[in-house]
């Protein structure tokens, strides 16, 4: 029998294949995130929705995503990744679907709850498995990979998607998603292996819902895990709303942006936001320590924010460089994620990472609801067109400004180590 850290040496070919499969997978998932900022317009002009029924129907997606998280850790452990990933995107797949001919509120929330349902295994699904194959070095690396090459799809829902949208309209590009999501779905199904044959499976009999859901709560007794709660709610959720919600909108309502060059602006912000992303983490290892580099994101962040307020209504030769900062600089949430994970010890890691993936998706349903009623009451009652935007700039600064002001306090790794001790 092999030992468990030569898994990858003796079956490079097939690992690279399935990582393969499961980056397709993820850029899949991103690009789902993500793709209502470009065709947002284009759905409130065809069903003459309003700001608030936009933010509703984005929203979806992330509720169910965050609320099956650990409904899926017990699936996971029962029937094995390979099967309830592929499974699930069944649901996607249909989603899609009913997205495409939606010409009702009720039934585009439908599709995009559907679409978040069948996507919310992907991610946890392939790392429980690159973990049953790699050594840690390597299923580090693995994982690195994985979460980068994911932002691929960020950028696909700019660009591509106003292009494919201007050729085709939005309703045939999401019933070609659609079978684009089946092909994945049985591509995962076809090259994903649970674990190595002949590995002997130590886990032990899955713990149950209730019991996993009592697991949790240990999670959340981990000294200073509260204080970082809030800012990781708000910290990825701030640019996936803007990019995947209001930036197209907002370009299109105040600057009159439309089409393609639309999508090549949005294009711009996911860039600055992969740029960032890719930037914070070896400023982190520099700097030596989580908070500093966490607090400097999340204030300049919340500055620029307040400035987008303040300027919204200018020209776009003022407000697009201040979008872009904002996406590189609100890229923290990578490092702020870090934290979060470096503080939970080595027994409550499993159910601490998805419970930590279970607030960020639930901050992001959350903010894009809610931000949906801001803008819509906001444009309402004063009437201009970039009043609502900046009321979400606005509040969505201040917000994070008090979601920083409880991570003051928050001990790094090392320090909350000696306080459980």
């Amino acid at each position: 029998m092999i030992s468990g850290q030569t898994w990858l040496s003796a079956r490079p070919q097939q690992t690279t294949v399935m990582l393969a499969a499961m980056i397709v997978l993820a850029v899949l998932s991103q690009f789902f995130r993500s793709s209502n900022g470009v065709i947002a317009p284009e759905i409130m002009s065809e069903l003459q929705f309003d700001a608030q029924a936009i933010g509703l129907s984005s929203g979806a997606f992330f509720v169910i995503f965050a609320v099956l998280q650990l409904p899926i850790g017990v699936l996971f452990d029962s029937y094995g990744p390979r099967r309830v990933v592929s499974g699930m995107l069944v649901f996607a797949v249909l989603g899609s679907v009913l997205f495409a001919v939606a010409h009702s509120l009720g039934l585009l929330v439908a599709g995009r709850f559907l679409i978040g349902l069948g996507f919310a295994g992907g991610m946890v699904g392939s790392l429980v498995v690159l973990s049953r194959w790699l050594d840690p070095t390597d299923f580090t690396r693995a994982m690195t990979i994985l979460f980068a090459s994911a932002n691929l799809g960020s950028l696909l829902a700019t660009s591509p998607l106003s292009a494919s949208t201007e050729l085709l309209g939005w309703r045939a590009t999401f019933v070609s998603l659609s079978v684009i999501t089946a092909v994945v779905a049985f591509g995962f199904w076809w090259v994903v292996r649970d674990e190595p044959e002949g590995r002997r499976d130590r886990r032990g009999r899955p713990d149950s819902l209730a019991a996993s859901i009592r697991g949790v709560s240990e999670v959340f007794r981990v000294p200073g895990l509260m204080r970082i709660l809030p800012l990781i709610a708000l910290g990825y959720s701030s640019i996936i709303t803007i990019i995947g919600l209001w930036g197209g909108p907002f370009l299109h309502d105040v600057h009159g942006v439309d089409g393609l060059e639309r999508g090549n602006l949005l294009s711009v912000l996911a860039v600055a936001f992969v740029a960032g992303t890719l930037t914070y983490g070896p400023i982190q290892r520099r700097v030596g320590a989580f908070r500093p580099v966490v607090i400097g994101g999340a204030v300049g962040s919340a500055a620029l924010l307040l400035v987008l307020a303040a300027v919204s209504h200018t020209s776009l030769s003022i407000t697009l460089p201040l979008l872009v900062v904002t996406c590189f600089v609100g890229a923290f949430s990578v490092v702020l994620m870090g934290h979060g994970v470096a503080l939970i010890p080595a027994e409550l890691k499993g159910r601490g990472t998805t419970a930590l993936n279970a607030v960020l998706m639930g901050g992001t349903a959350l903010l894009q609801i809610g931000s949906g009623a801001v803008v819509e009451a906001v444009h309402g009652y004063v009437g201009s067109p970039s009043s609502g935007y900046a009321a979400f700039f606005a509040v969505l600064g201040a917000l994070i400004l008090v979601a920083t002001a409880g991570y003051l306090a928050t001990p790094e790794p090392k320090a909350a180590a000696r306080e459980r001790t």
